[in-house]
């Protein structure tokens, strides 16, 4: 009678079979992982760029609508004039400069406000300072690699007493 000795254990072409099933689940998690990663910085990217739209959206139209007056229009910007003293006199503290930086890249709101994502801005109106009431200021803006134009429109809310000064 012969008596056999029964090995235990994995073969070696077992046990490469299952570094190869591994490698590849590694592989495929290290990939997943890289592009969730790439979505989230994508995503979060957009919303800062979308914030800073909706910044400069609403910081222009609330500007162009509490104005009293466009004190000068032209094709590099426009100055406005917010009677915050209610004195009807035209002071240096109550006038809002707004205008393009060089080559028309920077959006400049006042002494301290400039946006530099915005690009090739130019600005509308419907008639010559100081009778303007309508003002018009379109830029673009980069997003995720596209080039989307967007304009912000908006009338002065004054009333006819105004326009008398």
């Amino acid at each position: 009678m012969k008596q056999s000795i029964k090995k235990s254990g994995f073969t070696m072409v077992e046990l490469m079979m299952a570094l190869i099933i591994a490698s590849i689940v590694l592989a495929a998690v290290v990939t997943l992982a890289g592009a969730t990663n790439a979505a989230n910085n994508a995503t979060d990217q957009m919303g800062r760029q979308q914030g800073q739209l909706r910044q400069v959206s609403m910081r222009l139209s609330d500007l162009i609508r509490r104005a009293n007056r466009v004190m000068s229009a032209d094709t590099e910007g426009f100055q406005l004039w917010h009677d915050t003293n209610a004195d009807g006199l035209a002071t240096a503290d109550e006038l809002t400069q707004v205008s393009r930086g060089a080559g028309g890249n920077t959006l400049t709101i006042g002494t301290s406000e400039s946006h530099t994502k915005c690009k090739s801005i130019s600005f509308g109106y419907d008639a010559a300072a100081p009778d303007t009431g309508f003002i018009t200021v379109s830029f673009q803006i980069t997003e995720n690699g596209q080039v989307q134009t967007h304009s912000v429109n908006a009338r002065l809310w004054v009333s006819d007493a105004h326009r008398k000064f």
